[in-house]
């Protein structure tokens, strides 16, 4: 007799093959080899649903990561399921200031739009311990509704219908199933087991600890079944209000700050999807912005800088998009790093300690000030780049770094007192040089990933990378 986790993953093995047997077209599967993407291709299979298995190579764990392709793609030709693999070299592709995590998440999504055609079905292999994970991460970042209950069965992204079938089943029901089809070999990520990542202290730390307060996990999974009913409700009725309302009259975006605050996030996000032209999430330090002043607008034009090189203009037409300037800065910060070993610095986080993450830079203990200044670049600043004896203007390190000229007041100058000793991405300073045996700090910078405030699917791990 089958268990009741097996009846449940029946039902799913049902579904999809009732929603997608008879549909002719290409499906596409995430494939990493871990357990979660390798139990729903097997379902895929079980479905008589023809699919193409996926994976992305990221280029971060050398030779370890090159055997997790070729395993894949094995277990793919012994079942004669067509199989795809991408590299995609995270480190040599990542941006300026971007994280690890961040650039391949980004470079995933490209990948994918690369490979399959607008409308094509992509299957993901996230689930209910997946959804948690999310739960407590987002929660951290002040996400509202639509941003807690983000990772959705379906969900349509710059062209990808992405599905993931398997939100109600927990990774042991999975483990269990694979066994019972006779499977009992996956691929495991080892750094999975280090807590380094939010993600990963999530998982191994944080969860563990709250299921044993609480006895389980069963009210938090109540709640987001909740949470997802509010927030479906508020995006239909933001939807609704930005198709049937005058966008072009600023007098309705300020009416949203009064009478519906929980609207113009979502609002927000259709006018600034449809005016790029693509889909981007607003981060939170825009729409924080955009209430303050909607919230104190008296007349005429107001504009101030967001993300992305943009000013956002408020005017009485309604509300207007354009490119910003090369003049903008950003408040000077004084960072206590002995005490406070995180600080934000407009779009980037800097941290002091022993862990390397994003663009990181080792620097003398002995001759690091308890206090450094986070600034932006001002006209006549210099810096006597590491391995050199005069000083060099940073103009000419950011054209020599080929920094875009709007992109330049918003990278975070690292100051000892009056002295300049770390471009993050850019260059560092001969300041602070480490010789062998001598006690050293590591400063690491990273871009932060976007928040946001209507945060619908920003977590889209696409996995079929490194297993997980």
């Amino acid at each position: 007799m089958k268990s009741m986790k097996n009846k449940t993953i029946s039902l799913v093995i049902d579904s999809l093959r009732e929603k997608y047997g008879d549909m002719a077209g290409e499906y596409y599967v995430g494939f990493s080899g871990g357990i979660d993407s390798t139990a729903l291709l097997l379902m895929l299979v079980a479905a008589g649903i023809p699919v193409t298995a996926v994976h992305f190579e990221h280029g971060l764990r050398g030779d370890e990561s090159k055997a997790d392709c070729a395993w894949c793609e094995e277990f793919c030709r012994a079942r004669s399921i067509r199989f795809l693999s991408r590299s995609l070299e995270v480190l040599g592709n990542r941006r300026e200031g971007e994280g690890i995590e961040e650039a391949a998440r980004r470079l995933r999504l490209e990948a994918w739009q690369s490979l399959v055609a607008n409308g094509t079905v992509v299957f993901l292999g996230h689930h209910a311990d997946d959804v948690l994970e999310d739960l407590f991460l987002r929660l951290a970042r002040g996400s509202n509704s639509s941003g807690l209950t983000g990772l959705r069965e379906y969900r349509e992204l710059n062209g990808l219908m992405i599905h993931r079938p398997l939100l109600d089943l927990r990774k042991d029901d999975l483990e269990k199933w694979l066994l019972e089809q006779g499977v009992a070999d996956w691929r495991i990520d080892r750094t999975n087991a280090e807590s380094e990542y939010r993600r990963n202290a999530v998982r191994n730390e944080l969860l563990p600890l709250a299921r044993r307060i609480f006895e389980g996990d069963g009210g938090f999974r109540r709640s987001l079944e909740v949470l997802r009913a509010d927030a479906d409700y508020l995006e239909r009725l933001a939807l609704s209000s930005y198709v049937d309302s005058p966008c072009h009259d600023l007098g309705y975006w300020r009416s949203l700050t009064v009478d519906s605050p929980c609207l113009l996030p979502r609002v927000f996000r259709h006018w600034w999807n449809d005016v790029r032209g693509e889909d981007v999430q607003p981060s939170h330090g825009t729409l924080l912005r955009l209430g303050i002043e909607l919230s104190r607008y008296t007349g005429g034009v107001v504009e101030f800088p967001i993300e992305g090189g943009f000013v956002l203009r408020l005017c009485p037409d309604g509300l207007e998009l354009a490119e910003g300037s090369d003049d903008e800065e950003l408040e000077s910060l004084t960072w206590r790093w002995r005490e406070q070993k995180t600080i934000r610095w407009g779009e980037w986080e800097l941290r002091a300690g022993d862990v390397e993450n994003g663009f990181s830079e080792r620097f003398l203990l002995a001759s690091l000030p308890d206090e450094l200044v986070i600034r932006s670049w001002l006209p006549g600043d210099r810096m006597i780049p590491f391995g050199r004896k005069t000083s060099k203007k940073v103009q000419d390190l950011f054209v020599d770094g080929k920094i875009p000229r709007h992109e330049r007041k918003r990278i975070p100058l690292v100051c000892a007192g009056d002295e300049l000793i770390w471009i993050p991405g850019v260059k560092r300073g001969e300041f602070g040089r480490v010789a062998d045996k001598m006690s050293f700090v590591t400063l690491s910078c990273k871009r932060v990933e976007k928040e946001s405030m209507c945060n619908e699917d920003d977590s889209c791990d696409f996995d079929g990378g490194d297993s997980r």
